[in-house]
């Protein structure tokens, strides 16, 4: 079974599976020598033949592919696994579509335990690059070359890759819950942790203090319900802390009875099954 959602909606752009009805779209897009020549598998002339074979891309789940859409017209595509590599309409470049719809996506896949991403882009495409570069993706040393269809010849090309735990380092997954936030701990948390550590022996679930620092090295985020998280509230004071497994009841623990009481009914709505 596939976690990654089908349609995922970011403001005013939707990513959504590929249907028959987008192949006029694909068709138009990808046969622009100014797309084409972009991508190392576009054949040129690209035509309706070919955007089928696009579309027998799309009905595989695991390749993750999704059309871009705005206010319901297809204007790009996405495609996350093996590879990363996408698509915009020339219409439609400059106005940050492609990085909104790649961190949406990426949130998705990740969330869904995906593997690391490699995207490859050829060595002069700087918008690619640009794009790449800002969500944090890491370019491998040197390079390669790959052959390029609508070229007819082998160009210099970059590789760029991203983990799953890089993406959270860059990217932490923050829930808003009423007057809390949750967000991942890290090693700038711990003074503030330990205001919250059990009395020794009292919940052996917990590190001692002298222990603290290696409980959070071990217990960093690597999903978004994964790891160990801190509860601010509304004055961003550290007031709790939570341990999630992925699949059983959060642990808890907060400064004191009164934060628990006014943070458990937003955090028990975005924490479901948890426990203080």
């Amino acid at each position: 079974m596939d976690d990654f959602p089908d349609i995922l909606t970011l403001d005013d752009l939707c990513l959504r599976p590929m249907t028959p009805g987008d192949v006029p779209a694909v068709t138009r897009q990808l046969g622009a020598v100014e797309t084409a020549r972009w991508m190392a598998a576009v054949r040129h002339p690209f035509g309706p033949a070919e955007a089928q074979e696009i579309l027998a891309i799309a009905r595989d789940p695991h390749r993750r592919l999704r059309v871009i859409a705005r206010d319901g017209v297809p204007i790009g595509c996405l495609c996350l696994v093996p590879d990363l590599w996408f698509w915009i309409d020339p219409a439609f470049r400059g106005l940050g579509h492609v990085s909104r719809a790649l961190t949406g996506a990426i949130m998705a896949h990740v969330a869904a335990q995906g593997a690391p991403l490699l995207a490859t882009c050829r060595a002069d495409n700087d918008a690619s690059r640009a794009v790449l570069a800002s969500l944090g993706f890491s370019r491998r040393p040197g390079g390669r070359r790959m052959f390029f269809q609508s070229e007819g010849r082998a160009l210099p090309c970059l590789d760029h890759v991203m983990t799953p735990e890089q993406w959270l380092v860059l990217h932490p997954p923050v829930q808003s819950c009423g007057a809390a936030t949750v967000r991942p701990a890290t090693q700038k948390d711990a003074p503030g942790l330990l205001q919250l550590l059990p009395r020794r022996g009292e919940d052996p679930g917990w590190p001692s203090p002298e222990a603290l620092s290696r409980f959070i090295e071990e217990h960093r985020c690597r999903r978004p319900d994964l790891g160990l998280f801190v509860v601010e509230d509304d004055i961003r004071r550290v007031v709790g802390m939570v341990l999630r497994s992925g699949t059983d009841p959060a642990a808890m623990r907060f400064l004191s009875q009164q934060d628990a009481d006014r943070c458990m009914a937003d955090l028990g709505a975005a924490l479901p099954g948890s426990g203080a």
